[in-house]
């Protein structure tokens, strides 16, 4: 008898509980829109040119604090290119644009500029690591 309650006591013996999964980041994501366009007056490939340079300029940009920030970004010729904030915009331009080699290859004539709005957001991701 004795035995046999050393037994159950011992099937009685507490097992770890699982872990939780691990808590998966959300993912954030970065869209930029074009709000005005100076430069819609260039010729075909350097419209191309233009809209290649924009896309380089954001590309670094998964995440950045702050929901919107709206900037000026000017095409210069020679190849720069020179930021300024939006009139209304308390926050700064975010560091993943000036990361970015500040030059283009649009051949122009006269400056032209950008008006750029950047949006961050996150969304909850699953366990598999893909937004829902």
């Amino acid at each position: 008898m004795l035995r046999a309650v050393l037994l159950a006591v011992a099937g009685c013996a507490s097992t770890p509980a699982p872990l939780p999964p691990p808590a998966v980041p959300p993912t954030h994501m970065v869209s930029a829109t074009i709000l005005v366009n100076h430069c819609a007056n260039l010729e075909a490939a350097n419209v191309k040119l233009a809209q290649t340079a924009m896309s380089q300029l954001v590309d670094a940009c998964g995440s950045f604090s702050g929901g919107t920030v709206r900037f000026s970004a000017t095409l210069l010729p020679g190849g720069a290119i020179q930021f300024e904030p939006h009139a209304d915009q308390s926050e700064s331009i975010p560091i993943c644009v000036l990361s970015h080699p500040l030059t283009h290859k649009v051949h122009l004539k006269k400056p032209c500029g950008l008006d750029v709005q950047l949006d961050a957001s996150s969304v909850p991701s699953n366990q598999n690591g893909l937004s829902k």
